[in-house]
Parts: C-alpha cells; structure tokens; sequence
C-alpha cells in the first residue's frame, strides 16, 4: 500500500538493488565520512520505496572493526538529527515518510555522514555493510543487503605513528632461524592468535600470490595498499582450505644470507574430511626488518596423496 492508501505491485525484490560508495577510503581524524547508498531499478517495471525520515531505519548498516567487532550507533546524537529533520510527509497512520518512484535504469541516492553516527577510532580500518528497508513502517522482515562492502581507515596523527615506530624499534632482540619463523606461524594459526600470525608475513610479495588480491593491490595507489591488505588478511582468516590440525618441518635451505626455504609437511580437515600438503616456504630479510629476523614472502602448496 502507497501513502495514499493504494494497493501497489512492488517488484523492488526482484529489480532493485542497493550499492554503497564512499568519497575516500582514508579519512583524517573529524574529518566527514561521507557514503552514498544507492538503490538502482534494474529492471522494466516501476519500484516504489517508502523511506522513514528516521535516517536508521529505512537505511541501516552493520559497521565492524579490524577485530570484528560492531559498531553501535550513538543514539543521542541520532536523536537530535531527527528532531531537525524538516521532512513533514505522512502514512495514513501519520509515520513520517515519503514516496520514491524509481523508474528503469533510474537510481535514488542519500548521502550519510557515517561520522554523524558512530564513533571511530583513529588508527582502525572498517567495514561497510548496508541494509535497505523499502517499506520499513508496514514490513520490517523484509530488506536488501548491500551488494558491496567499503572499506575505509582513520588516519592516526602524525606524532602517534612516529612513537610507534620508535617502539617498534625497542623490540628487536636476537633473531629467529627461518625454521622458527614458520613455525611461529603456523603455531599462530592453529592457536587462532591471528595478530602474531601476520606478523611474519611480508605482505608486499605474499599477497601477490592470490590473484584475487594481487591485480588489485598493484594496480591501486600507494596510499590504499593498506586497504587491501586488510581484505587479504580477512581472507586469509577463513582458512579456506581447511582448519590446521598439524604440522611438521621436514627440511630448510639457505638460498643466499637474505633469503630462505623451508618445507613443512601440513596436515588440515575441510568439513570432516582430512587433506595433507607439502607448503614450501620462500623467507626473506627486508629493509623494514628488524636485525636478525626474517619475514615469509611466498608459499606455494602441493597436494600429498
């Protein structure tokens, strides 16, 4: 039913769907996070959305942090937005929405300011997921997820990325063996402890070992490599082949002083079902290195039957 009370056909289920875009995927600290949510009429017959003026109703978003965790809306600040709202267009049981026709090939876009509505915290990355309600006051189960996620970061100030630098630099003892280094790895992932896990990865030379990853990472400006580094890693924690159940290190070669391999026989279980694998190592000494220790550039995977 329309704001006017008559009976409508809606094919937004079958035409319409929803994208969301950001100005920037690097944000300085108060600065505007700005999204566009877009919903698009793919198809030949007209849709009708029914958006609230409650801006987190008809559109919502599920935010998380680099540690998985969800973001809540602040509610005093969402509040107030409201109350400001100048939007006066009522349902028959006096909601306050409006009526949208979104034609073929047509789309109708808002502009949020994410920042309005949740606090972030400089130094994280985030990831977008939006939901769309076409008629949230008279059907609530029913909504579109976003057929994207964006990604962005707050930037840390100067001053805080020099002391960590400086504090990283504290750290550097003797070293590890290149054998100790896997299997400081592998020993991260079978505990799940996944910030030690990519510790030991070189991700400049690693990622480009996935080629879903790697056209994108080399192709994309200096100032976003990190982004994508952070879907590699998200990735990489859904251990697609399989959950490690053990490990071995059969063997170990020094190529030259600042590069390695090492061989480990691999054992992991997919839905019940146990594989074995034979990973091959490539290590390697890099400039942002600390003295003494090594970093695993590469890894190709075979099969043992």
């Amino acid at each position: 039913m329309d704001v006017r009370g008559n009976f409508t056909e809606n094919f937004f289920g079958l035409q319409g769907r929803v994208n969301l875009k950001l100005t920037s995927m690097s944000y300085k600290q108060k600065e505007p996070i700005y999204l566009d949510f877009t919903i698009k009429n793919y198809g030949n017959e007209v849709i009708r959305i029914f958006p609230t003026t409650e801006n987190l109703e008809t559109y919502q978003f599920v935010i998380t942090d680099e540690n998985d965790d969800v973001l809540q809306a602040r509610e005093n600040l969402k509040a107030e937005i409201l109350k400001s709202s100048k939007i006066k267009v009522n349902n028959l049981v006096g909601d306050r929405v409006k009526e949208i026709i979104i034609h073929k090939n047509e789309s109708f876009t808002k502009r949020f300011n994410l920042d309005d509505y949740y606090e972030f915290t400089p130094g994280k990355k985030y990831y977008v997921t939006g939901y769309f309600y076409p008629n949230f006051t008279e059907d609530k189960n029913t909504f579109a997820k976003s057929e994207n996620q964006t990604i962005f970061q707050i930037e840390k100030k100067k001053e805080e990325r020099i002391n960590k630098r400086h504090h990283d630099s504290e750290l550097a003892t003797d070293g590890l063996a290149p054998e100790e280094t896997v299997y400081l790895f592998l020993g991260a992932e079978l505990k799940k402890n996944w910030n030690h896990y990519f510790k030991y990865i070189y991700f400049p030379e690693f990622i480009l070992g996935y080629t879903k990853f790697a056209n994108e990472y080399t192709s994309t400006d200096t100032g976003y490599k990190d982004i994508v580094v952070d879907e590699f890693k998200k990735y990489l924690t859904e251990r697609r082949s399989g959950n490690l159940t053990y490990y071995k290190i059969t063997s170990s070669e020094e190529i030259n002083p600042s590069m390695a391999r090492v061989y480990v026989h691999v054992e992991r279980e997919l839905n019940r079902i146990p594989s074995k694998f034979e990973y091959q190592y490539t290590l390697k000494k890099t400039d942002d290195t600390m003295k003494g220790f090594w970093k695993i550039s590469g890894v190709v995977v075979k099969v043992k039957k």
